[in-house]
Formats: C-alpha cells, sequence, structure tokens
C-alpha cells in the first residue's frame, strides 16, 4: 500500500513529546529512503523559563519564529499572546514548505 501523504501536523498541550514523535517518525522514515520535508518548532529557554521557539527545517535549518518581548505599542508586530512572531523568518523558511506542488 502506498502512502502519499502531503502533509501531517500533530497536536497537543505542551510536553507531551510532538517534537521527540516527529524526530523519531522522520529518522525511521528516512532510514527506509522515504523524503521528508517539513519543521517543527523547538521551544527556547533560560533556566526554567520559555522564552521562545525556533522553527527547525527537517533538513537542518534553524530560525526565530517568536520570542517573549514586553508590550511596545508597536501596531507592526504579530502578537500570540506574550509572544512577539517574526513572521519574515517563519515566511521564508516554514511557508514553502507548507505550498503544495
Amino acid at each position: 500500500m502506498a502512502l502519499n501523504y502531503r502533509h501531517v501536523a500533530v497536536t497537543g498541550p505542551p510536553g507531551v513529546g510532538k517534537t521527540t514523535l516527529i524526530q523519531k517518525i522522520v529518522s525511521k522514515l528516512q532510514a527506509a529512503g522515504v523524503t521528508c520535508e517539513g519543521f517543527y518548532t523547538q521551544e527556547l529557554r533560560q533556566g526554567s523559563k520559555r522564552v521562545g521557539f525556533d522553527v527547525v527545517t527537517l533538513s537542518g535549518k534553524t530560525g526565530v519564529l517568536a520570542r517573549v518581548k514586553a508590550e511596545s505599542g508597536n501596531r507592526r508586530e504579530h502578537r500570540v499572546g506574550q509572544y512577539v512572531v517574526d513572521l519574515p523568518a517563519f515566511e521564508s523558511l516554514a511557508l514553502p514548505l507548507l505550498r503544495t506542488q
């Protein structure tokens, strides 16, 4: 049976193992000769405090996704809760991987 999935999304609460699951699945698929493209997010911590997220492509490129930032009043900032999202970094690294061919 041939599988022809284009996109897979994994969701869940923080700390349940979403990133670990993706990393293990991709490793096994690549070992079997399956080409995988995509990205995952990796939390960034300072001590025990989460201060942001990076976006990591399956080819190993890393970029800033979001960082905790005090309210600046800048209307051009893209915020999700306490995080300021780096849209240019996301658009250059992750967005092309979501486009279907």
